[in-house]
C-alpha cells in the first residue's frame, strides 16, 4: 500500500509539473505573438534622402508609392552600440508592386480580422524568390531574391569586421 501511494505521488507531481510546463510555454507563445511585436522596428533607407529611418515592423516595402523608401538590412558589430555612426547597410530590399499589394491586402484582411481569401505563397515560394527584389545601397540595378547576385549580396556581410576585428550582427532600431 505504501508503495502504491509513493507511485501515486509520483506519477501525480509529474503529471502537475508538466501540465504547468505546457500552460508557461503556452502563455510564453501568446505572449511573443501579441503584443511583442507590437512596437518591433526595422530599417529602412530613403535613397533620395540618403538616411536610415525606424519604421513598423509590418511595414511592406517599398514604403508609400514611390521606390525611394525600402527596407533596408542593416549591420553592427558587437560592442560597438546601434548609433548611426556604428552602423552600415548591408542591402536594401523591396516587393514587386504585384506582390506588395498581395501582401497589403492580406494584412488589412488580418488587421480587421477578416478571413483573406487569396492563396499567400510561403516566403520559399517560387512566387516570392522572383517578387522580392534586392541591392547593394547606391546600386541602380535590382536582382531577385532567388538570383546568384541576390545571394551574393545578401550574404557578403557575414564576412564585414568592425574596427577591431568584431563580427557583424544585424542591427535593429531601438525601442524608446
Amino acid at each position: 500500500m505504501k508503495q502504491q501511494f509513493k507511485t501515486f505521488l509520483i506519477t501525480g507531481s509529474v503529471a502537475v509539473l508538466t501540465a504547468l510546463g505546457v500552460l508557461f510555454a503556452v502563455a510564453k507563445v501568446r505572449h511573443f505573438r501579441g503584443d511583442g511585436e507590437d512596437g518591433a522596428k526595422v530599417w529602412f533607407y530613403d535613397q533620395s534622402a540618403h538616411r536610415l529611418y525606424p519604421a513598423p515592423r509590418y511595414l511592406i516595402p517599398p514604403d508609400g508609392n514611390s521606390d525611394a523608401r525600402v527596407r533596408a538590412m542593416v549591420i553592427g558589430f558587437q560592442g560597438l552600440g546601434n548609433k548611426i555612426s556604428q552602423i552600415k547597410i548591408a542591402y536594401l530590399e523591396k516587393y514587386s508592386p504585384e506582390c506588395k499589394g498581395l501582401l497589403e491586402r492580406a494584412e488589412a484582411a488580418h488587421a480587421a480580422k477578416r478571413p483573406f481569401g487569396e492563396k499567400v505563397p510561403s516566403q520559399n515560394s517560387a512566387y516570392f524568390q522572383d517578387n522580392t527584389l534586392v541591392k547593394r545601397p547606391g546600386e541602380a540595378s535590382w536582382h531577385t531574391l532567388g538570383s546568384g547576385e541576390a545571394r551574393q549580396i545578401m550574404a557578403e556581410w557575414r564576412e564585414w569586421r568592425g574596427p577591431a576585428g568584431q563580427p557583424p550582427i544585424i542591427s535593429v532600431p531601438s525601442i524608446e
